[in-house]
């Protein structure tokens, strides 16, 4: 009986930590198309000012030398993240909220890894490479696929997924 409930809290701590980030970035996006100022915006819009011109590694690390714009600040959002443990125990107890954290905290580096390796590397094969050109395509429109690698279900159900550019697209007709 325990390592079904133990599952569902993993299971959960993927949920709290993909929708919230899929959700973050889109209000990222909605901020910065609308010129805000903002510290996370701020982030956002070097992030893409540095890394939308794809395959442009110089300027890349001209621009962003200590790769701090690469991907989302780990080391401000992993210790925010521990509220959401701490509400994960709260109201179901320590002992799941060790699973919970572990499931959240999991998700949250894949991310965070695979998002600075879709940056530092033209072309990965198979699987990776699908993300990485659903990654691209986000860079592109920054309407669409909101989600790394973890939370492409809420890009599905909120219907932002796109595996095509629609830029290519319209090239090509």
């Amino acid at each position: 009986m325990i390592l079904p409930v133990h599952l569902l809290d993993v299971g959960a701590g993927w949920c709290t930590w993909s929708l919230a980030h899929n959700l973050g970035h889109r209000w990222w996006h909605n901020d910065m198309r609308k010129g805000r100022q903002t510290f996370y915006a701020h982030g956002e819009r070097q992030h893409h000012r540095i890394y939308d011109r794809d395959g442009d590694h110089g300027f890349h690390h001209d621009e962003d030398p200590r790769e701090l714009f690469i991907s989302f600040p780990f080391f401000v959002v992993g210790p925010v993240a521990l509220l959401f443990v701490w509400a994960y125990a709260s109201l179901m107890g320590w002992s799941r909220a060790i699973p919970f954290g572990a499931g959240l905290y999991f998700f949250m580096l894949l991310d965070h890894r695979l998002h600075i390796l879709f940056h530092r590397t033209a072309n990965l094969p198979g699987v990776l490479g699908w993300f990485q050109q659903m990654h691209r395509i986000h860079h592109q429109t920054h309407t669409r696929n909101f989600f790394f690698v973890s939370g492409l279900v809420w890009d599905l159900i909120l219907g932002t997924a796109v595996t095509h550019s629609p830029v290519a697209t319209k090239s090509a007709s």
